[in-house]
């Protein structure tokens, strides 16, 4: 398995792999995630992310991509409540299930926290939707623990 910086030309790559992982959010929270977005729509957003100096991206490949991560450096200044610091935020890690249980997903956050390190951040973190209960179990495995709950109320 190869593991490489993902570069402006792979935006079409990223929308290829990305609409199995959306599925699942938009099969359980159709009120906040749009079901099937177009590929072309899919293609643009990853356009738009690639070029960010922000972002980070890493693309997995066994003989073709199989899967991808999509992380952000985030500095926040010192302020009265809290102390200066960055952080990479993973936003997005998709594996192609065809792919599934071979080591993408912990080769992909492997990545991302060698960049985090290289950025001089302190911590790598991520979010997870409670009703994604594959993703938690990953999350714990390779690593992370809680570390804070939101909360929502319909209105």
């Amino acid at each position: 398995m190869k593991i490489r910086a993902g570069a402006a030309e792979d935006a079409r790559i990223l929308a290829m792999l990305n609409p199995h992982v959306h599925a699942i959010h938009a099969a359980h929270r159709p009120d906040v995630y749009r079901v099937d977005p177009p590929a072309d729509e899919l293609t643009d957003y990853f356009a738009t992310l690639l070029v960010k100096d922000v972002t980070r991206v890493f693309i997995a490949e066994i003989d073709r991509p199989v899967g991808y991560a999509v992380a952000a450096i985030v500095r926040r200044e010192e302020n009265p409540f809290l102390r200066a610091e960055s952080f990479i935020l993973l936003n997005q890690l998709a594996v192609d299930p065809q792919a599934a249980r071979r080591g993408v997903a912990s080769q992909l956050i492997e990545a991302v926290r060698d960049a985090g390190r290289l950025e001089g951040c302190q911590r790598l973190l991520t979010d997870v939707l409670d009703f994604n209960e594959d993703a938690k179990a990953f999350y714990a495995a390779a690593g992370f623990a809680d570390l804070k709950h939101v909360l929502e109320q319909p209105l």
